[in-house]
């Protein structure tokens, strides 16, 4: 039974192929070339919303064993050097800093006695005969064993009160640098349990746009392409930048991104989106947090081409490409002109031979031939069920 129905899923896969690719016995279904070069990549003209962004990030730890007393900003807020970020419990604090001067102190006592002792103990043994001398040697000996005991716990708990001193005259933790608060993590750890600062700011100054790309424009933006940045609100105010890094290692799921860029998202929906970012020219009019959109540019005058998939290309021995291109309902072959391949794809841009208003088929060597007859119409998918009814007849 596994087996029989192996076949069928072999046989669907088939015929699947078939129909997609170059149609019947009769007529060879081929599809808009306009509509081809519009699945996925990125095309003239097309907006990404982005973020202005600090490319310095500074990062606020707290102490794990201290309270938070006070929180004194929020996520968004503006932040200048110097400004109140929080502070910790200081009654804590102090409680702590008095129990450990009390305890310093009793061991500076202990110190004290052991060692009046042992100068005591040291005056009497030069009188004394063989007996009681050996008697005060081990005597001398143990208590100077505990003077070197309550030295070394001494010089612990000095360091223990230096700390405790310097946290309660640092209880209040500042800015070190003027930016916007991003994010304050109160757990400590994001949802898969690593390690969050507990409060990050983006740095005002060296600023730098951040976008994100779709699964289906993967190396539609490449590092090094010039990108147009136009204001949401005055679409005369804008700004060139470059693209300096393109984060495939990583992606976006959901709520994530969202934060930034204002879309809802659906678990079971969402797709993975990859971070890029663009080096401005100038940042002057420009605002930490600000939303605005992106273009890719182009050089007047120039067109960048149509970019179809590698798989309704064909190759000559010499390296010449051409494809099977619909002309006055009948398939002919035509040569095309390569411009730039983008392997993150499978794209070629095709720069002579094609326009929009071409139809193409997928090739396939048996059916497709010079003058077959062409259809736009898409044939039908046989079913599963239907494709195994045929083989068990």
């Amino acid at each position: 039974m596994k087996m029989r129905r192996w076949l069928c899923l072999a046989l669907a896969g088939c015929l699947v192929l078939a129909l997609a690719g170059c149609g019947d016995d009769t007529a060879v279904y081929v599809q808009s070339v306009q509509t081809l070069a519009n699945m996925g990549g990125i095309a003239p003209g097309d907006r990404f919303v982005g973020v202005v962004v600090s490319e310095n990030v500074t990062e606020i730890e707290k102490d794990a064993e201290k309270a938070v007393l006070e929180l004194n900003v929020r996520e968004g807020d503006d932040v200048k050097a110097g400004q109140a970020l929080f502070s910790y419990d200081t009654e804590e604090l102090q409680l702590t800093l008095d129990k450990q001067q009390l305890e310093l102190e009793q061991l500076k006592s202990s110190i004290e006695s052991y060692t009046t002792q042992i100068e005591n103990l040291e005056k009497e043994l030069v009188n004394l005969g063989a007996t009681a001398k050996l008697e005060y040697t081990l005597q001398i000996q143990s208590m100077q064993v505990d003077l070197k005991e309550a030295e070394l716990n001494a010089k612990t708990k000095e360091g223990e009160v230096k700390k405790s001193q310097e946290l309660l005259e640092n209880a209040t933790v500042f800015s070190p640098v003027d930016g916007r608060v991003q994010a304050i993590s109160e757990s400590g750890t994001d949802n898969y349990g690593n390690k969050l600062p507990y409060i990050t700011i983006q740095q005002v100054g060296s600023y730098r746009v951040k976008g994100l790309l779709g699964e289906l424009q993967r190396g539609g933006i490449m590092e090094g392409d010039r990108v147009k940045i136009v204001s949401r609100l005055d679409e005369s105010q804008a700004w060139g930048g470059t693209v300096t890094l393109v984060d495939y290692e990583s992606p976006y799921q959901g709520s994530d991104a969202d934060r930034y860029y204002g879309s809802s998202s659906d678990e079971m929906t969402s797709s993975s989106r990859y971070p890029f970012y663009v080096e401005l020219d100038t940042t002057e009019g420009l605002l930490l947090g600000q939303h605005i959109y992106m273009e890719l540019e182009t050089e007047e005058g120039e067109d960048p081409g149509l970019s179809i998939s590698g798989s309704f290309l064909c190759f000559e021995e010499d390296g010449s490409a051409y494809v099977w291109a619909e002309s006055r309902g009948k398939l002919t072959k035509r040569v095309v002109t390569l411009g730039e391949y983008n392997p993150m794809n499978d794209t070629y841009v095709i720069a002579d031979g094609l326009t929009e208003e071409d139809y193409i088929a997928s090739p396939d060597p048996e059916l497709c031939q010079e003058g077959v007859s062409t259809t736009h119409d898409q044939p039908a998918v046989q079913t599963e069920a239907a494709v195994e009814e045929q083989v068990v007849g």
